[in-house]
């Protein structure tokens, strides 16, 4: 790639993105003059509001004899302190509801003690607020009576109403104050700001282009398709972050503010010493970079599918209700950041800012969180790459590109996933693994695994019945020949030898995602080991291979050359297992896989292989002293290099085995 060329092209895209108003609006407006308006506004409002709801005289129906308690009561109390006023209605039940009065009042004796009934509307902000009010009123008033009666007994009522004295101190620092106060809306309003930011731009160079036909002129220049997506890449990342950065400043000064009010009204002193807020700062900014890279990327690759600047709204919608969505984790408290979730898209990012303003990280976690993003960037570049790459989709020839929002009965039937669809599986699934997935599996268990599974399962099945694609070519449901059976089984036990060694060496580096990992394969225990097979073996042979064996890498191998298809499928089923002591090892297994399925040209052996390699995990669950047996009897009591060597080797050799048996006598499919 020619530098200079992208520079030229980048900063002919950057003048072409500033024309557009709404580029303009959403970099600068929002987050400088809406937001901080809004949120402002908004404070005003509420303090307006109780203000209100303080100074209001709220109306008391209630009937009292001279006798009764309530006389003594009003006797007592001024009534205006507690902002309410008593009046007598006949029908106190009808003026409550056609809201003359905000609550009434009924006084029955039970037992020789008085009895008080307040009748309120929670519905009713008014008449909620007047229960309070009264309760307040009876709180005294029974407290001040106690008093009387024990000071009457001849005891003493301080001591014996207060025993003990309790003190409560805040020792949190005017710095973890402010940044709690920050960390329940920064990281939600940074992730929103790098999506619109992001979103604008990358609408107008790819579908925007298209439509205005200059993408044509474009590629009459001596430039080659990486540097125009290269340049375009970077104009978007480029407002993403100006955009994200200027959000910071603002929510910051409105934090800045926010705490200040909250200061004089609590009459708080000291102020806040910005350098306190360096690693968070530093972090952040790393963060903005990180999670645009990624976003950018994201947003680029679903846009550049559609043809018409509203055509690629309506593909956006679903990509930003999903990182909203995912977002809204930094609000729940009991979340927490650690490997396993430092891996999750978008919700690590918002867990890593609010843990930083609250002056909580771990170095580790932080580094994974950063390269994890800049990974997914760096996977969405390169993926954007290959579109451009491909005539079909730059000229939107492919106008089938996602046909799930195509209404099915102008979808023709046959033929394979198109690789717009697939993506949207890809987010769709996983969104539903997540989210719906670890509910399920939180509440029934170890049987919950059944339920993630048919989601796997059954959400790109649906989609390909909606497509009306063919499920023979797609699931490849073709017989395949003992050769490739026996050829998979061979190379299957040479991969749980590699994967071994990986596991061992990432598990060494994260020893508590190890854990993490040993603790969760432990919970997949069932009550026998036929239901363990089947639950933990079984199901998934069948419902991941018809997943990434079936419809992603079919779809990916109509769009790239093999090896480009398998290598892809396979770093997504790493992915999908979301662990990263496991992601290296389930990737190179996902990799053997795919080579067995392309070279079959039949989803058998590899669902063959899937569970022979399950089928071991649970064996070893089930029987761990026969299998360190088993494990001793190849190496020594101890590990050593050598072990690690002969384990590679060994793998390496079953492998190589499974290949030549593949390949013998078999037609060559050139890439």
């Amino acid at each position: 790639m020619n530098l200079r060329n992208i520079k030229s092209l980048y900063k002919k895209e950057l003048l072409d993105v500033m024309r557009d108003k709404k580029t303009v609006i959403m970099m600068v407006v929002v987050p400088i003059i809406l937001y901080p308006l809004l949120i402002v506004l908004s404070l005003q409002v509420m303090s307006a509001i109780t203000t209100q709801m303080t100074e209001r005289t709220y109306i008391i129906s209630v009937y009292y004899d001279e006798d009764d308690i309530m006389k003594d009561i009003i006797a007592k109390y001024d009534l205006s302190d507690y902002s309410l006023k008593l009046v007598s209605t006949d029908e106190p039940e009808k003026a409550l509801a056609g809201e003359n009065i905000d609550a009434y009042l009924k006084i029955t004796n039970k037992g020789g003690k008085e009895n008080f009934e307040v009748y309120y509307i929670s519905s009713v902000t008014n008449s909620g607020y007047a229960a309070d009010r009264v309760s307040d009123l009876l709180s005294d008033y029974t407290k001040n009576l106690t008093k009387e009666k024990l000071e009457l007994a001849g005891l003493d009522s301080d001591e014996i109403l207060n025993p003990v004295d309790v003190t409560f101190e805040d020792t949190a620092t005017n710095e973890e104050t402010a940044g709690s106060l920050l960390s329940s809306i920064l990281p939600f309003m940074l992730i929103v700001s790098l999506l619109m930011g992001t979103m604008y731009p990358a609408i107008d160079t790819t579908a925007g282009e298209r439509e205005r036909g200059t993408l044509e002129t474009l590629l009459t220049l001596p430039v080659t398709n990486s540097e125009i997506i290269v340049s375009k890449f970077f104009v978007v990342a480029t407002i993403g972050i100006i955009s994200a950065l200027l959000n910071i400043i603002s929510i910051s000064g409105v934090g800045v503010y926010m705490y200040n009010m909250t200061s004089a009204y609590t009459n708080a002193s000291g102020g806040i010493s910005l350098s306190k807020f360096a690693p968070a700062i530093v972090v952040g900014i790393l963060c903005v970079f990180a999670f645009a890279i990624f976003i950018s990327a994201i947003t680029m690759c679903v846009t550049a599918f559609a043809k018409t600047y509203k055509e690629a709204n309506n593909y956006i919608t679903p990509l930003s209700l999903v990182v909203m969505f995912a977002s809204f984790i930094g609000f729940i408290p009991n979340i927490k950041l650690n490997e396993k979730a430092a891996l999750i898209p978008v919700a690590n990012i918002s867990l890593l800012i609010r843990d930083m303003l609250s002056f909580k990280y771990d170095a580790k976690v932080v580094l994974i969180v950063l390269l994890s993003n800049v990974f997914y960037g760096l996977a969405a570049i390169w993926f954007l790459g290959r579109i451009y790459n491909s005539e079909a989709i730059l000229f939107g020839e492919s106008a089938a590109g996602v046909q799930i929002f195509e209404r099915r009965k102008n979808i023709k039937p046959g033929g394979v996933p198109e690789l717009g669809d697939t993506v949207l599986v890809l987010f769709v699934t996983m969104f539903a693994m997540i989210y719906i997935g670890g509910a399920i599996q939180l509440k029934l268990g170890y049987f919950g695994v059944i339920g993630t599974q048919l989601l796997i399962l059954a959400i790109p099945l649906l989609v390909a019945l909606y497509t009306k694609k063919s499920l023979k070519k797609t699931y490849r449901i073709n017989s395949c020949g003992i050769k490739h059976i026996i050829g998979g089984i061979i190379m299957i036990v040479g991969a749980i030898f590699i994967g071994v060694v990986l596991t061992s060496i990432v598990g060494a580096l994260f020893p508590s995602s190890a854990s993490e990992a040993n603790e969760l394969q432990n919970s997949l225990i069932g009550d026998n080991i036929i239901s363990t097979l089947f639950v933990v073996a079984a199901l998934p042979a069948i419902c991941e291979e018809m997943m990434f064996r079936g419809y992603v890498l079919t779809a990916f191998e109509h769009k790239f050359k093999p090896k480009t298809a398998i290598f892809i499928s396979a770093c997504l089923f790493g992915i999908y297992h979301m662990s990263i002591v496991r992601f290296f090892a389930t990737a190179f297994l996902g990799y053997v896989i795919c080579y067995a399925a392309y070279k079959s040209k039949s989803i058998i052996p590899g669902m063959i292989m899937h569970f022979i390699n399950n089928a071991v995990s649970v064996l070893s669950l089930y029987y761990p002293e026969r299998f360190s047996r088993l494990f001793l009897s190849f190496i020594g009591e101890k590990v050593s290099l050598l072990d690690v060597f002969f384990f590679i080797l060994m793998g390496l050799l079953l492998l190589y085995a499974g290949y030549m048996i593949f390949n013998i006598k078999a037609k060559r499919y050139t890439d």
